[in-house]
Parts: structure tokens; sequence; C-alpha cells
């Protein structure tokens, strides 16, 4: 359920009605929250109505944690930021226990997880550390591109000194094998940005072209289909290739949202397991007012769905 100040709760239940039938979604969640937004939404006749505390639902299972009992939306709060953490601990639990496929993450509050003492930035570094990964790749993707980012959640003055020929590699090749494990791209072709203005017009406006070159020549000659770096300005005016590498968060993000943001989602390559989200946050400005779009959540799930077909087909 994400954040229970958030829009989590309210985009679940307006995804229900159209996820897809192959599959039996899991919900995990506070009940309280769960019917506080169904009574919003649908008044005293909701068919949903205290179902959450009971844990039944029509065509979902509901996992009733129990943690809140009341809710002020769009605010951040150590008890919000703890009950996001212990639904994510639960989904885990029923990944690796084998009752579950994949995982879809509504979004979290870093403030609030970070105020109750829990020491991890998001979701995608949280997963990691419990599934024992190092090496992960966080990948915004929408049906039109997909861009998987060198380096996430740092400030862009950090950006150069957090570059390296290993990242590089790295993240191209997860992006590589992910594409091929998960997306049924037999030979995916992945073009890679420079971090400079003109992919540092040879050494004029930077340096730091030469080691993205360096990744990008490992990688080749560990047979992927891989090209760079290009400068960033120009490169996603038309899509042509697979993904995109993009050295940081606002370099790859802009394109992705601007071309389709409602739909965009937030892939974690890398994991033993898969792992999607809506490509937007909590949603604090408009959470308690029924007005949040769905369409993102149902991306994210219907991604999740497709990817684990995928991979039981290979």
């Amino acid at each position: 359920m994400g954040d229970p100040a958030g829009i989590g709760g309210e985009v679940i239940l307006k995804s229900l009605p159209d996820l897809s039938k192959k599959t039996i979604p899991v919900i995990i969640g506070d009940g309280y929250v769960m019917d506080v937004v169904a009574k919003q939404l649908f008044g005293s006749n909701a068919p949903c109505l205290n179902n959450f505390k009971g844990g039944g639902l029509e065509g979902a299972d509901f996992i009733d944690l129990g943690l809140i009992g009341e809710v002020q939306f769009g605010r951040s709060d150590p008890k919000y930021g703890s009950a996001s953490y212990q639904y994510i601990i639960e989904a885990l639990k029923l990944l690796f226990a084998g009752e579950v496929s994949a995982i879809v993450t509504c979004p979290i509050n870093k403030k609030s997880i970070n105020s109750a003492g829990i020491k991890f930035i998001g979701h995608t570094e949280l997963l990691a550390h419990y599934s024992g990964v190092k090496d992960y790749v966080m990948m915004m993707a929408n049906r039109s591109m997909r861009v998987s980012l060198v380096t996430i959640h740092i400030p862009i003055k950090e950006v150069p000194r957090a570059l390296s020929v290993e990242k590089i590699t790295k993240t191209i090749l997860i992006t590589h094998n992910s594409l091929k494990t998960y997306f049924g791209l037999e030979r995916p072709h992945i073009k890679v940005c420079g971090l400079n203005p003109h992919a540092g017009e040879e050494g004029i406006m930077g340096d730091e072209e030469t080691m993205i070159q360096e990744a990008i020549s490992i990688a080749q000659s560990l047979n992927a289909n891989v090209e760079g770096p290009f400068p960033a300005d120009t490169l996603f005016h038309r899509v042509d290739c697979d993904a995109y590498i993009a050295m940081y968060h606002d370099q790859g993000l802009i394109p992705v949202k601007t071309i389709d943001f409602a739909r965009t989602v937030n892939i974690t390559l890398g994991l033993p397991f898969i792992r999607t989200s809506p490509g937007h946050g909590t949603g604090y400005d408009i959470a308690g007012k029924g007005i949040a779009d769905p369409s993102s959540l149902l991306e994210a799930y219907r991604i999740a769905e497709e990817m684990m077909c995928i991979n039981q087909s290979i």
C-alpha cells in the first residue's frame, strides 16, 4: 500500500476493477486506511466497505497488518514510515516463501521512513539490502521508452565522483541481461548518454566521456549491443533503441516522464525477483481528495505480470 498518508490506498481501490484476471493480487496494508479511502471514493454504498479489516475482497486477497488506527492524509509521520516499511517486509516474506511471484510497491515517503529510524533512501535500496544484492539498476519505463540510471538519488554535484568504469559497465550489462530475461529481447539495442554537454566534445567540456567509452567497449566485448556516448540533448528525440543508459536521475527521467508521465513505471533490475512501482510519488498534495490517477499503478501491475510470464516461458 505504500505510505498510509499518501495516494497508495486510493490508486489501489481505483485499479482493482481493471487489473488483469490472469493473476490474483495480494494487497498488503491497513484495513482502517482502506475503509476510510473507500468511504471517500464511494460513500456509504461502497461495495468493498468493511471488507478490508476482515481480509476479504472480491478478486483479490487482502492482508491487514492493523498498524494504523487513524490517518491524516498528506502528512509525514514516523508511524506512517514504520507502517510503510512493515508492508514491504510482509511482501518479502511472501515472496521468499514462494507465495507470490512479484512485488508492486505504491510510493513511500523518504522523510517518514527515515524519521522512523529506518536508514534506507527508498524502496530500491531496501529491497536490494534484504535480497543480498549489491549491483542493481533503477529503470524508468513506459510503452515508448526505457531508461536505466547509473546514479540515482544523489546531489548533482556528486554525480561525476560517483561515476566509474565499473559502475557504468554494470549498469549496461544488468540492463542488457534484464531485457533478455524479462522482456524477451534476444539481442537488445542500448544507447548510452554522455555526462557533459555535447558528450564532452572531445574533452573540451569535460573528460568523463573517456570512462563512459571504456565501459561501453567492455560491454561490447561481452556481446552487448551498445553504442555511445551520445549527447543527451539530442539522444531522446527519436526512440530508436530498446533502452537508454543515463548518467544521473534527471537526465534520464525528464525525457521518459515527458513522453508519458501517467504510465511511467519504476522497475528495479538486478534483484532476484520482479519489482515494479508507479513512477510518481506519494501525492501528499492530493492525498485524501479522491482525484489521484491510477494509470501508473495499473501499468506497474501489467508490466510485472508481463515480466513474470516472459521469465517463466524462457
